[in-house]
């Protein structure tokens, strides 16, 4: 189930994202027939308000057949149908939503890919449910985002506190590297396992929300070791205490009281 949600969201993000260039894309037709849709509404003195051109449209060679800005009026539409034009892209038109709506030649396509997206999603945290439900039955212990989360934020707070009594660059640096070192391949591991009890809880709103606070502290706990070995210890200080300040960020969209 879960490999047929993802395949379903990917799709229709992609379906969904071709039927969204559509809207401003408008196809000439292929005889004067298609020209009404082009018609906004009627001016204030009976004039028709006509779409306009977002850029100039030109030949192969590079000769100009309209500008930008202009208007596409039956008259410059025969020139486009003239010289081969198949769709103009235009400019956004103030107060004629009603228009582009029934002139966006995609509409059903990207209707059916929402509703295909959130079809989806729901089968994602159904899977991610089903999977929360068999680690909670199983005997073997497993950590929950919170738990994870505290185990970092805490291996951080730790080091800051013993950094201080620690004299010298060289120990300070090896303190660093050693124990972000732990925190790289064990803790933040660890953390990313739990990624379907937190969409089985939340779902995919509140999972993205936790997991760009998590991708912000891990930056930071990447840039204080990187820093720790090359030498540069206040570079690597300054990352550290940054990436306390996110683990509390991440501790909080967790729900978790940092006080």
């Amino acid at each position: 189930m879960k490999l047929i949600g993802n395949l379903l969201v990917w799709i229709f993000i992609s379906t969904g994202l071709l039927a969204a260039t559509s809207f401003y894309a408008w196809p000439v037709g292929i005889d004067s027939a298609a020209d009404a849709r082009f018609e906004l509404s009627a001016g204030d003195e009976g004039a028709p308000t006509y779409a306009q051109l977002l850029r100039a449209s030109t030949t192969e060679d590079g000769n100009v057949i309209a500008d930008a800005d202009a208007d596409l009026n039956p008259e410059t539409l025969a020139l486009l149908r003239t010289a081969g034009v198949k769709r103009v892209v235009i400019k956004h038109p103030a107060g004629a939503y009603g228009t582009m709506i029934s002139n966006w030649t995609g509409k059903w396509l990207f209707l059916g890919s929402t509703i295909g997206l959130v079809f989806g999603g729901l089968l994602l945290k159904s899977a991610a449910r089903r999977e929360v439900e068999a680690t909670d039955a199983s005997d073997s212990p497993h950590s929950t985002p919170e738990q994870a989360a505290g185990s970092i934020r805490a291996a951080i707070a730790d080091l800051r506190g013993r950094l201080p009594s620690i004299e010298g660059r060289d120990e300070k640096e090896h303190a660093i590297i050693e124990t972000l070192s732990e925190v790289q391949g064990d803790l933040v591991p660890a953390f990313v396992e739990t990624r379907a009890v937190l969409i089985a809880r939340k779902g995919m709103g509140h999972y993205a929300t936790v997991m760009d606070k998590f991708a912000s502290t891990e930056r930071q706990i990447n840039r204080a070791w990187s820093a720790a070995a090359d030498g540069a210890l206040e570079e690597s200080l300054t990352a550290l205490d940054a990436s306390a300040v996110q683990a509390d960020q991440l501790a909080e969209a967790l729900g978790v009281q940092t006080d």
